[in-house]
């Protein structure tokens, strides 16, 4: 992984065999990132994609390995949680998409993260069963 820092963003290249969630835990750890929103583009040969059931309130996993164009990976980081989804290209040209778990780059990975003044921690909203953004209002 390679980055340069701007005033509010971090451009970053992850490179093969990097591990993208991974990464982007040591980039928010080394640059002390409390909050930001990312997107980025690429290519990865193996993906964890999790699906949630709001009224199950339970996630489904399943990893998918080949060679895929990354057409869309977009999140926020906080202190506490990195949420990522991602879109996946087949060669085929049929799309997966999902939350990220994990994803492996094979080619090239490049992501902007955009930082910012509110620290994005999270809280249990109950009715959903998800992790939310709480807020000291």
């Amino acid at each position: 992984m390679e980055y340069t820092r701007e005033s509010d963003r971090v451009v970053v290249r992850l490179d093969p065999q990097d591990e993208v969630i991974e990464s982007l835990r040591s980039l928010r750890n080394e640059l002390q990132i409390d909050g930001g929103f990312m997107f980025g583009i690429g290519a990865v040969d193996r993906a964890t994609l999790g699906h949630y059931d709001v009224d199950e309130q339970s996630y489904s996993e399943e990893t998918f390995t080949g060679q895929f164009e990354v057409t869309s990976f977009s999140g926020n980081i906080g202190p506490d949680k990195i949420h990522a989804h991602i879109e996946l290209g087949t060669e085929s040209y049929d799309t997966l998409g999902g939350h990220c778990s994990e994803a492996r780059v094979s080619g090239t990975f490049e992501i902007v993260v955009f930082t910012g003044e509110t620290s994005l921690t999270h809280e249990l909203d109950t009715r959903t069963g998800l992790d939310v953004f709480a807020f000291d209002n």
